[in-house]
Protein backbone atom coordinates (compact mmCIF):
# COMPACT_ATOMS: atom_id res chain seq x y z
CA UNK A 1 0.00 0.00 0.00
CA UNK A 2 0.79 3.37 -0.58
CA UNK A 3 0.26 7.02 0.58
CA UNK A 4 -1.41 9.79 -1.36
CA UNK A 5 1.31 11.89 -0.33
CA UNK A 6 1.64 13.72 -3.36
CA UNK A 7 1.70 17.70 -3.72
CA UNK A 8 -1.55 19.56 -4.91
CA UNK A 9 -0.16 23.22 -4.78
CA UNK A 10 -0.57 24.32 -8.43
CA UNK A 11 -3.68 22.09 -9.49
CA UNK A 12 -5.50 21.44 -5.67
CA UNK A 13 -8.26 23.71 -6.51
CA UNK A 14 -10.33 24.67 -2.65
CA UNK A 15 -12.22 27.36 -1.20
CA UNK A 16 -10.14 28.36 1.79
CA UNK A 17 -10.82 27.58 5.18
CA UNK A 18 -8.93 29.53 7.54
CA UNK A 19 -9.72 33.14 8.27
CA UNK A 20 -5.98 33.95 7.57
CA UNK A 21 -3.13 32.78 5.46
CA UNK A 22 -0.47 31.17 7.29
CA UNK A 23 1.97 33.76 9.27
CA UNK A 24 5.10 32.17 7.38
CA UNK A 25 3.78 30.00 4.37
CA UNK A 26 7.37 28.37 4.04
CA UNK A 27 7.91 27.17 7.36
CA UNK A 28 4.17 26.28 7.55
CA UNK A 29 4.50 24.01 4.54
CA UNK A 30 8.24 22.41 6.08
CA UNK A 31 6.42 21.79 9.05
CA UNK A 32 3.31 19.82 7.50
CA UNK A 33 5.58 17.88 5.04
CA UNK A 34 7.95 16.31 8.57
CA UNK A 35 4.49 15.55 9.19
CA UNK A 36 4.06 13.54 6.09
CA UNK A 37 7.44 12.25 6.40
CA UNK A 38 7.17 10.95 9.62
CA UNK A 39 3.77 9.16 8.67
CA UNK A 40 5.19 7.46 5.56
CA UNK A 41 8.14 6.17 7.41
CA UNK A 42 5.83 4.80 9.92
CA UNK A 43 3.70 2.98 7.08
CA UNK A 44 7.02 1.82 5.80
CA UNK A 45 7.81 0.22 9.40
CA UNK A 46 4.11 -1.45 9.31
CA UNK A 47 4.60 -2.84 6.18
CA UNK A 48 7.79 -4.56 7.65
CA UNK A 49 5.88 -5.56 10.99
CA UNK A 50 8.55 -2.97 12.44
CA UNK A 51 6.23 -1.70 14.66
CA UNK A 52 8.26 -0.53 17.27
CA UNK A 53 10.16 1.86 14.64
CA UNK A 54 6.90 2.37 13.49
CA UNK A 55 5.46 3.99 16.69
CA UNK A 56 8.62 5.92 17.36
CA UNK A 57 7.64 7.89 13.91
CA UNK A 58 3.97 8.08 14.59
CA UNK A 59 4.41 10.35 17.88
CA UNK A 60 6.61 12.97 16.02
CA UNK A 61 3.24 14.47 14.17
CA UNK A 62 0.93 15.10 16.81
CA UNK A 63 3.20 15.44 19.77
CA UNK A 64 5.98 17.70 18.67
CA UNK A 65 4.82 19.19 15.01
CA UNK A 66 1.38 20.26 15.35
CA UNK A 67 1.95 22.77 17.87
CA UNK A 68 3.79 24.54 14.98
CA UNK A 69 1.11 24.92 12.98
CA UNK A 70 -1.87 24.69 15.10
CA UNK A 71 -2.24 28.50 15.00
CA UNK A 72 -2.22 28.56 11.41
CA UNK A 73 -4.76 26.35 11.14
CA UNK A 74 -8.47 27.07 10.92
CA UNK A 75 -10.49 25.59 13.59
CA UNK A 76 -12.33 22.96 10.96
CA UNK A 77 -8.81 21.97 10.33
CA UNK A 78 -7.52 21.85 13.75
CA UNK A 79 -10.62 19.07 14.09
CA UNK A 80 -9.86 17.56 11.27
CA UNK A 81 -5.84 16.80 12.13
CA UNK A 82 -6.81 15.73 15.58
CA UNK A 83 -9.43 13.43 14.26
CA UNK A 84 -6.88 12.07 12.29
CA UNK A 85 -4.07 11.46 14.31
CA UNK A 86 -6.74 9.58 16.87
CA UNK A 87 -7.40 7.10 14.34
CA UNK A 88 -4.36 6.60 13.32
CA UNK A 89 -3.35 5.80 16.82
CA UNK A 90 -6.47 3.59 17.12
CA UNK A 91 -5.19 1.89 13.97
CA UNK A 92 -1.71 1.25 15.48
CA UNK A 93 -3.30 0.25 19.01
CA UNK A 94 -5.46 -2.02 17.71
CA UNK A 95 -3.22 -4.04 15.66
CA UNK A 96 -5.40 -3.11 12.41
CA UNK A 97 -4.07 -4.08 9.04
CA UNK A 98 -1.69 -1.83 6.92
CA UNK A 99 -4.73 -1.31 4.17
CA UNK A 100 -6.51 0.28 7.16
CA UNK A 101 -3.36 2.66 8.13
CA UNK A 102 -2.88 3.60 4.35
CA UNK A 103 -6.57 4.55 4.53
CA UNK A 104 -6.47 6.92 7.66
CA UNK A 105 -3.13 8.18 5.78
CA UNK A 106 -4.72 8.95 2.60
CA UNK A 107 -7.51 10.90 5.05
CA UNK A 108 -4.77 12.62 6.98
CA UNK A 109 -2.62 13.65 3.26
CA UNK A 110 -5.80 15.05 2.25
CA UNK A 111 -6.41 17.31 5.48
CA UNK A 112 -2.83 18.37 4.48
CA UNK A 113 -3.85 19.01 0.92
CA UNK A 114 -6.38 21.65 2.79
CA UNK A 115 -3.82 23.16 4.91
CA UNK A 116 -1.69 23.95 2.25
CA UNK A 117 -4.33 25.17 -0.19
CA UNK A 118 -5.27 27.91 2.79
CA UNK A 119 -1.62 29.62 1.72
CA UNK A 120 -2.76 32.31 -0.67
CA UNK A 121 -2.90 31.37 -4.41
CA UNK A 122 -0.21 34.42 -6.14
CA UNK A 123 2.09 32.64 -3.30
CA UNK A 124 1.91 28.75 -4.09
CA UNK A 125 2.19 29.90 -7.72
CA UNK A 126 5.04 32.05 -7.02
CA UNK A 127 8.22 29.54 -7.82
CA UNK A 128 10.32 31.93 -5.15
CA UNK A 129 7.57 30.08 -2.76
CA UNK A 130 8.57 26.86 -3.96
CA UNK A 131 11.80 26.84 -4.37
CA UNK A 132 12.34 27.99 -0.41
CA UNK A 133 9.99 25.19 0.50
CA UNK A 134 11.95 23.00 -1.34
CA UNK A 135 14.97 24.39 0.29
CA UNK A 136 13.87 24.24 3.67
CA UNK A 137 13.07 20.13 3.68
CA UNK A 138 16.23 19.47 2.06
CA UNK A 139 18.00 21.39 4.84
CA UNK A 140 15.93 18.97 7.44
CA UNK A 141 16.75 16.36 5.28
CA UNK A 142 20.89 17.18 5.63
CA UNK A 143 20.43 17.17 9.44
CA UNK A 144 18.44 14.01 9.80
CA UNK A 145 21.12 12.55 7.45
CA UNK A 146 24.04 13.87 9.49
CA UNK A 147 22.33 12.00 12.86
CA UNK A 148 21.63 8.62 10.65
CA UNK A 149 25.02 7.60 9.43
CA UNK A 150 28.31 7.60 10.61
CA UNK A 151 31.39 5.54 9.06
CA UNK A 152 28.96 3.94 6.06
CA UNK A 153 26.55 2.43 8.73
CA UNK A 154 23.40 3.57 10.09
CA UNK A 155 24.02 4.87 13.49
CA UNK A 156 20.39 5.87 13.91
CA UNK A 157 17.63 4.17 11.91
CA UNK A 158 15.08 6.60 12.48
CA UNK A 159 16.77 9.98 11.64
CA UNK A 160 18.10 7.39 8.69
CA UNK A 161 14.64 6.88 7.37
CA UNK A 162 13.88 11.30 8.62
CA UNK A 163 16.28 11.91 5.69
CA UNK A 164 14.99 8.67 3.24
CA UNK A 165 11.24 9.86 3.47
CA UNK A 166 11.94 13.74 4.08
CA UNK A 167 14.10 13.59 -0.02
CA UNK A 168 11.78 11.85 -0.99
CA UNK A 169 9.15 14.89 -0.02
CA UNK A 170 11.28 17.28 -1.83
CA UNK A 171 11.66 15.44 -4.97
CA UNK A 172 7.59 15.20 -4.99
CA UNK A 173 7.65 19.53 -4.62
CA UNK A 174 10.34 19.94 -6.90
CA UNK A 175 8.59 18.00 -9.74
CA UNK A 176 5.33 19.78 -9.20
CA UNK A 177 7.15 22.91 -9.81
CA UNK A 178 9.60 22.20 -12.15
CA UNK A 179 7.83 23.60 -15.22
CA UNK A 180 7.74 26.77 -13.13
CA UNK A 181 11.37 26.75 -12.79
CA UNK A 182 14.18 28.23 -15.06
CA UNK A 183 15.16 24.96 -16.74
CA UNK A 184 18.98 25.21 -16.00
CA UNK A 185 18.47 25.47 -12.53
CA UNK A 186 15.54 23.14 -11.70
CA UNK A 187 17.58 20.82 -13.91
CA UNK A 188 20.89 21.15 -11.92
CA UNK A 189 18.83 20.58 -8.75
CA UNK A 190 16.58 17.67 -9.56
CA UNK A 191 19.81 16.13 -10.66
CA UNK A 192 21.30 16.77 -7.43
CA UNK A 193 18.77 15.72 -5.68
CA UNK A 194 18.36 12.08 -7.66
CA UNK A 195 22.46 12.08 -6.70
CA UNK A 196 21.65 12.32 -2.94
CA UNK A 197 18.76 9.84 -3.04
CA UNK A 198 22.12 7.34 -4.76
CA UNK A 199 24.33 8.08 -1.83
CA UNK A 200 21.50 7.77 0.80
CA UNK A 201 20.95 4.24 -0.05
CA UNK A 202 24.71 3.42 0.02
CA UNK A 203 24.80 5.06 3.21
CA UNK A 204 27.65 7.38 2.37
CA UNK A 205 29.79 10.17 4.31
CA UNK A 206 27.39 12.74 5.58
CA UNK A 207 29.96 15.22 4.17
CA UNK A 208 29.50 14.28 0.09
CA UNK A 209 25.89 13.59 0.86
CA UNK A 210 26.02 17.15 1.83
CA UNK A 211 27.59 18.13 -1.27
CA UNK A 212 24.59 17.13 -2.83
CA UNK A 213 22.19 18.67 -0.45
CA UNK A 214 23.91 22.01 -0.91
CA UNK A 215 24.49 21.90 -4.24
CA UNK A 216 20.45 21.99 -4.83
CA UNK A 217 20.02 24.52 -2.63
CA UNK A 218 22.45 26.53 -4.35
CA UNK A 219 20.42 26.16 -7.35
CA UNK A 220 17.06 26.69 -5.63
CA UNK A 221 18.63 29.75 -3.81
CA UNK A 222 18.93 31.35 -7.37
CA UNK A 223 15.75 30.65 -8.19
CA UNK A 224 14.02 32.34 -5.02
CA UNK A 225 16.86 35.06 -4.90
CA UNK A 226 17.55 34.16 -1.33
CA UNK A 227 21.43 33.45 -0.01
CA UNK A 228 22.06 30.40 0.94
CA UNK A 229 22.60 30.25 4.68
CA UNK A 230 26.41 28.65 5.66
CA UNK A 231 26.15 26.51 8.52
CA UNK A 232 26.01 28.32 11.35
CA UNK A 233 27.59 26.06 13.94
CA UNK A 234 26.72 25.00 17.46
CA UNK A 235 27.60 28.24 19.14
CA UNK A 236 25.16 30.17 16.93
CA UNK A 237 22.65 27.44 17.59
CA UNK A 238 23.31 27.53 21.58
CA UNK A 239 23.54 31.41 21.07
CA UNK A 240 19.68 31.61 19.67
CA UNK A 241 18.32 28.71 21.97
CA UNK A 242 19.52 30.82 25.10
CA UNK A 243 17.49 33.84 23.21
CA UNK A 244 14.25 32.33 22.32
CA UNK A 245 14.48 30.38 26.01
CA UNK A 246 14.93 34.01 27.25
CA UNK A 247 12.07 35.46 25.48
CA UNK A 248 9.72 32.36 26.54
CA UNK A 249 10.81 33.13 30.18
CA UNK A 250 9.58 36.82 29.20
CA UNK A 251 6.68 35.50 27.35
CA UNK A 252 5.06 33.65 30.29
CA UNK A 253 5.66 35.78 33.06
CA UNK A 254 3.58 38.05 30.84
CA UNK A 255 0.68 35.77 30.47
CA UNK A 256 1.69 35.24 26.18
CA UNK A 257 1.73 32.06 27.03
CA UNK A 258 1.03 31.12 22.82
CA UNK A 259 4.13 33.12 22.16
CA UNK A 260 6.15 31.02 24.93
CA UNK A 261 5.03 28.46 23.44
CA UNK A 262 6.09 29.50 19.79
CA UNK A 263 9.49 30.52 21.18
CA UNK A 264 9.90 26.69 22.25
CA UNK A 265 9.25 24.91 19.51
CA UNK A 266 11.55 27.02 17.58
CA UNK A 267 14.31 26.44 20.25
CA UNK A 268 13.56 22.80 19.78
CA UNK A 269 13.02 22.40 15.73
CA UNK A 270 15.01 24.77 14.59
CA UNK A 271 18.05 25.04 16.68
CA UNK A 272 18.28 22.20 18.89
CA UNK A 273 17.38 18.96 16.25
CA UNK A 274 20.85 20.78 14.49
CA UNK A 275 23.30 19.85 17.66
CA UNK A 276 21.63 16.39 18.70
CA UNK A 277 24.23 14.28 16.69
CA UNK A 278 27.28 15.86 18.36
CA UNK A 279 26.40 16.38 21.57
CA UNK A 280 24.95 12.66 21.64
CA UNK A 281 28.85 11.87 20.36
CA UNK A 282 30.17 13.30 23.50
CA UNK A 283 27.38 13.13 26.18
CA UNK A 284 24.17 11.12 25.07
CA UNK A 285 22.45 11.43 28.47
CA UNK A 286 22.93 14.83 28.14
CA UNK A 287 21.63 15.09 24.40
CA UNK A 288 18.79 12.88 25.55
CA UNK A 289 18.11 15.12 29.01
CA UNK A 290 17.49 18.31 26.49
CA UNK A 291 16.21 16.75 24.00
CA UNK A 292 13.38 15.87 26.39
CA UNK A 293 13.21 19.40 28.41
CA UNK A 294 13.09 21.10 25.10
CA UNK A 295 10.97 19.44 23.56
CA UNK A 296 8.73 17.93 26.02
CA UNK A 297 8.92 19.20 29.44
CA UNK A 298 8.86 23.23 29.04
CA UNK A 299 5.92 23.14 26.64
CA UNK A 300 4.45 20.68 28.91
CA UNK A 301 4.62 23.12 31.79
CA UNK A 302 2.98 25.73 29.67
CA UNK A 303 -0.19 23.65 28.84
CA UNK A 304 0.25 23.11 32.59
CA UNK A 305 -0.13 26.82 33.31
CA UNK A 306 2.13 26.67 36.15
CA UNK A 307 3.01 29.75 37.82
CA UNK A 308 5.38 31.91 36.42
CA UNK A 309 8.08 31.21 39.02
CA UNK A 310 7.70 27.85 38.37
CA UNK A 311 8.27 28.25 34.73
CA UNK A 312 11.46 30.51 35.16
CA UNK A 313 13.11 28.13 37.32
CA UNK A 314 12.67 25.44 34.84
CA UNK A 315 13.74 27.42 31.65
CA UNK A 316 17.11 28.26 33.95
CA UNK A 317 17.82 25.01 34.69
CA UNK A 318 17.74 24.09 31.00
CA UNK A 319 20.04 27.19 30.09
CA UNK A 320 22.31 25.77 32.92
CA UNK A 321 22.28 22.68 30.98
CA UNK A 322 22.72 23.98 27.55
CA UNK A 323 25.76 25.57 29.29
CA UNK A 324 27.29 22.50 29.57
CA UNK A 325 26.35 20.82 26.44
CA UNK A 326 27.87 24.06 24.78
CA UNK A 327 31.35 23.46 26.72
CA UNK A 328 31.71 19.82 25.68
CA UNK A 329 31.30 21.21 21.86
CA UNK A 330 33.52 23.85 21.82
Amino acid sequence: MKVRSGVLLLSFVLLSTASAAPRDAVKFAGVLEQMRGHYDAMLSNHQKGDMAMALKHSRHPANELYDAVKADLSPALQSAFKRDYARIEAVLAGHKSTSELSQALNTFSRDVDKALATVPAATRQDPKYGARVIALILGNTKTEYGSGVSAGKVANLAEYQDAQFYLAGAGRWLAQYMGRFPADQGGQAATAVAQARTLHLSKADPKIFNVQIDRARTELAEISGDTLAPTTGPAADFATIRELLTQAKDHYAGGMQDAANEALISAYLDHFEQLESPLAAKNKALEQQLETTLRDTLRGLVKQKVSAPQFSAAVDQALADLRTAQDLLK
